[in-house]
């Protein structure tokens, strides 16, 4: 195998040589394409020799450069979408440059000079790029994200066909795409991996794999928050749908890729500056006091061949929230009818006062010479996050109400830096990319109080209402601050690390094999070393049993008011309220008082009081159990080649290898009585793929474009799921499983696109996914262990059963389909005043089809009349998570002179949010509709502009509802708000 591997990459060497020589000897043409009004470039424009397969399109500075041209007379056209097309003759010599730089003229009516606005020009870029990638991608252009910008990153990419968002306090900080969840994505800044920075099975959550008691957490720490990324940094958007072999395949949805910012180049060379403040007002608080200030310098220098471009922000957001979780549980049996309702086990209602202060700093050089370019780009951005949590929890059933408060603060630190060296050498291409990224997440210091009181209303009720809707229940609730007393108490504090060292190196050649086919050979490496890991602490303990008594008796000799014991009455802060909770539908009890609490637990840490059980302790098994290090080694290799037949066709076969190597340390312990024994063990895992793929594009008209793909991506699973780490409890077993391979995706993509200055773009696609041996949770009961080598060791002479909780490769492929159609369009044509407007319309249906692992425990009796217990394994059959089934997004702007306006809608529906073997137990969201609105004037002094952006105009909640019931499961109330700022450009 290696021998015929290093023949035929022998035998290409020399045909790429071969070929080398009959292109050396050819001619280039090359210019700059530019707005014959504004002079500004216009990038991605497509210019062509008209009859021959020769073509490229322009640079983010408007430059274009066609290689390896036979020399003769030509003609050279240039068009893009919005203006005038523009032809001429030129002709090319042997071993010279021709040069010629197009001055194109926006469309116009009858001869009327019409200037192109600012979304206008937005949208036409956005467009040309999509129309001249080789890839499948959507675009937010720079003019776009520049003249009208959005809160964040993830909000632009919203805004794309076939994307949704995972929100947090009404901002939205994770992206899926094509229902894809966010860990399934891949998100870079200048094609540099951004670090996962999202927790998966976080202890924080307080051990969120028993939340259903059913299966371990299905969310993600290889996910990415976008929260931090500043649209006021970028130069550009791209989601990726359909790869090529020269990009990472880690992805099964898409590639999520912000380009940064770059000075632009100007005819004076002078330095330029914009200055950018604004004040928020968030309706849910009804506050006013969040901002941000954004400073930005850049200038070129040297005839415009070396830029600077230094940014610094700073950002103050009031991200609160009003919360409503409630369980409903249907405990069928399999071998009885499934029909019924479930029933209501518990709620939760909190009140979410969260601040986040951000900063950012951007600064990016790019030099420019004669045979290629040196970039170098550094960006930083900490979030600090501040979050005080008020809960009230109702369970039916016990009777019971628990109100307690979480005081967390979390700093979230990102680094990335990129040295990028592009050089022509001997009619080759060479680009080369060396890079570093850094990610530490903290939470130094959470603190959990809980006060319960037995007796919340529901005595001799559970009948009456184990089947009502949350609002029900709520009503019922008696609150008795004296009565509830000082239950438990948590202190958490963890941090995680994720390092990361890139480098890539590609290598291109154009060659000419006629007029009418030539090729682009494209062939390199990548390597990348990524070093992880993850410390966990907790104190916790109960202050009313066991030794929690000491706890109290100190807390009480400190804060003699509370009198001989401590109740939530103590507590109480009157200077706080609730407001409106949930639009009125709820009322709360009174709020816990956070600024005593953090006083209370200093005394805690002080007097842990005596003995093994209660008090303020470390727990031993979570401060050991989660922690881990380890590091991973990815490599690639990949070949490609870019085939133009004519001006029509463009064939792009290729195939990448890529090869990952995980090496991870973890806990392995075993409950003892009092204690945990356990070691630290060590395992190291490689997966190599061959990944072959193909791009064909046909262009039958000047009008008219189909573009299919087919790829092979992968997935690899969770940081947490492969950590070699499993604790023996009493009667179940936590195992991960670090012989999990990686997911593997074949994708299937094809779009026709439909565009003229007069339509814009008019595109419909469709894809199909067929996605191998993807993660899920599951839970078993095994007699027998051979499996796990290493747990048969620690159970042969162990009798009792134990359910096993652990993760495993679905052995049932997953298809995922879906329907995407857009039409970005300007309406030029239109009479005056309305040739300013322009509208954006796109819609996505998805459908996916998973089975999902299930084991249940049966009790039969064998032919001795002896009864056993025995777990039956099945499966059931749904979306996958966080699949939308709808997604609508609606943008209509209007530019006139200095004003500028946009209204947008998003709809989307039914994405499906919990998945569970009973249908009465699955719960999916509500329909949501959101509006907001962009307002920008700029006025006649020094370029200042005003602006005005109100999100979520009606004050949409994100409701998840159970799908049996239609009851709500999940709410989440943000309100509306609302951005007033002053931008000034000098």
């Amino acid at each position: 195998m290696k021998i015929k591997t290093h023949l035929s990459g022998g035998l290409l060497i020399l045909l790429i040589l071969a070929f080398s020589e009959l292109s050396f000897a050819a001619g280039r043409v090359k210019g700059k394409v530019q707005d014959a009004q504004t002079k500004e470039p216009l990038p991605f424009c497509n210019v062509i020799l008209v009859g021959t397969s020769f073509g490229s399109a322009t640079d983010f500075d408007g430059l274009y450069q066609i290689n390896a041209v036979p020399p003769g007379k030509y003609t050279l056209r240039a068009s893009f979408i919005g203006y005038k097309q523009e032809e001429v003759s030129i002709e090319v010599k042997e071993g010279k440059t021709t040069e010629y730089n197009f001055n194109l003229s926006p469309e116009s009516v009858y001869g009327d000079t019409i200037v192109i606005t600012a979304q206008a020009e937005g949208q036409a870029k956005a467009i040309n790029e999509q129309l001249t990638s080789v890839t499948i991608k959507n675009v937010v252009s720079f003019a776009k994200i520049r003249e009208l910008p959005d809160a964040n990153a993830a909000e632009s990419v919203a805004r794309l066909p076939g994307v949704s968002l995972i929100r947090t306090g009404g901002e939205g900080s994770r992206v899926v795409v094509r229902g894809l969840s966010p860990q399934y994505n891949r998100v870079t800044i200048d094609g540099v991996e951004l670090p996962a920075n999202v927790a998966s099975n976080d202890p924080n959550e307080h051990r969120s794999e028993f939340k259903s008691g059913d299966e371990l957490s299905l969310s993600g720490d290889r996910a990415t928050d976008l929260s931090m990324i500043s649209s006021n940094m970028l130069g550009g958007i791209e989601v990726v749908k359909a790869i090529t072999p020269d990009m990472d395949a880690t992805l099964l949805g898409g590639v999520i890729n912000f380009s940064m910012r770059k000075a632009l180049k100007t005819t004076t060379g002078k330095p330029s500056f914009e200055f950018f403040s604004q004040g928020s007002h968030n309706s849910l608080k009804n506050t006013n006091d969040d901002y941000k200030f954004v400073a930005s310098y850049e200038q070129r220098f040297w005839d415009n061949s070396f830029g600077i471009f230094a940014q610094g922000s700073v950002e103050d957001r009031n991200l609160s929230a009003n919360e409503l979780s409630a369980d409903y549980n249907f405990a069928g049996k399999l071998n009885v009818t499934d029909e019924g309702d479930p029933e209501f086990r518990s709620m939760t209602l909190t009140d979410v006062l969260r601040d986040r202060k951000r900063y950012g700093a951007t600064v990016v050089l790019d030099y420019k010479y004669s045979n290629g370019s040196i970039g170098f780009m550094n960006f930083f951005s900490r979030s600090n996050t501040k979050t005080i949590s008020r809960n009230e929890s109702y369970h039916l059933l016990d009777d019971d109400l628990f109100y307690s408060a979480t005081n967390s603060e979390n700093t979230l630190d990102v680094l990335s830096n990129l040295l990028s060296i592009s050089h022509s050498l001997a009619g080759f291409g060479i680009e080369l990319r060396l890079s570093h990224s850094y990610s530490k997440t903290t939470y130094p210091n959470d603190v959990r109080f809980n006060f319960w009181q037995n007796g919340a209303g529901f005595e001799n009720k559970f009948t009456l209402l184990r089947y009502q809707r949350p609002e029900v229940i709520a009503s019922n609730v008696i609150y008795d601050p004296e009565d509830a007393v000082f239950f438990d108490i948590y202190n958490i504090d963890n941090t995680s690390k994720d390092r990361t060292y890139n480098g890539t190196l590609d290598i291109i050649r154009d060659i000419t094999i006629s007029k009418f086919l030539n090729a682009k050979v494209k062939f390199g490496g990548a390597y990348q070393y990524r070093k992880r890991s993850y410390d966990y602490n907790q104190s916790s303990g109960s202050v009313f049993y066991d030794d929690g008594g000491q706890v109290a008796s100190a807390v009480i000799k400190a804060f003699p008011q509370f009198g001989t014991s401590i109740t939530f009455s103590d507590f109480i802060d009157s200077s706080y309220s609730y407001g409106e909770f949930l639009n009125g539908d709820y009322q709360l009890g009174p709020p816990l008082n956070v600024d005593l609490m953090m006083q209370v637990i200093e005394v805690a840490k002080k007097n842990p009081g005596a003995g093994n059980g209660g008090g303020y302790k470390p727990h031993k098994l979570s401060s050991i159990l989660y922690d881990y290090s380890g590091h991973e080694v990815k490599s690639a290799a990949y070949f490609m080649t870019s085939i133009n037949l004519g001006q029509k066709i463009t064939f792009i076969p290729g195939v990448r290898y890529q090869n990952l190597t995980t090496t991870y340390n973890g806990i392995r312990g075993e409950q003892i009585p009092g204690d945990i024994q356990y070691t630290v063990a060590e395992e190291t895992q490689s997966h190599g793929y061959w990944l072959p793929m193909a791009h064909l594009r046909y262009k039958p008209t000047d009008w008219l474009q189909f573009h299919f793909a087919y790829t092979n991506t992968l997935n690899y699973p969770d940081y947490n799921s492969i950590i070699p780490r499993y604790y023996i409890g009493t009667n179940y077993i936590l195992y991960n499983n670090y012989r999990l391979k990686p997911a593997r995706s074949e994708n299937f993509d094809a779009i026709m696109s439909i565009y003229t200055n007069e339509i814009g773009l008019f595109s419909i696609g469709g894809f199909k996914k067929r996605i191998k041996d993807l993660v899920f949770p599951t839970k078993t009961y095994p007699e027998d262990f051979s499996a796990y080598p290493e747990l048969q060791e620690k159970l042969k002479n162990r009798t009792e059963s134990f359910a096993l909780y652990t993760y495993i490769n679905n052995p049932i492929p997953i298809d995922v389909i879906g329907v995407e159609g857009e039409w970005q369009g300007h309406f030029w044509y239109l009479p005056e005043p309305f040739t300013g407007l322009v509208l954006n319309i796109n819609y996505t249906h998805i459908f996916s089809e998973a089975d999902y692992p299930k084991t249940y425990l049966v009790t039969i009796i064998d032919e001795n009349y002896i009864q056993h217990t025995v777990g039956i394994d099945t499966f059931y059959t749904d979306r996958l998570l966080y699949q939308p089934n709808d997604i609508i997004n609606v943008a209509l702007g209007y530019d006139f002179k200095g004003f500028s306006f946009r209204v947008s809608m998003l709809y989307q529906d039914n994405i499906f949010k919990r998945p569970d073997f009973w249908y009465q137990n699955r719960v999916h969201s509500d329909k949501y509709v959101r509006f907001d609105l962009s307002v920008k004037q700029e006025l006649p002094w020094y370029g200042i502009q005003l602006y005005l952006n109100i999100n979520n105009l009606t004050g949409e909640d994100d409701v998840d509802i159970n799908q049996k019931t239609k009851y709500v499961t999940n709410q989440q109330r943000y309100g509306m708000t609302a951005d007033f700022g002053m931008r000034v450009r000098l």
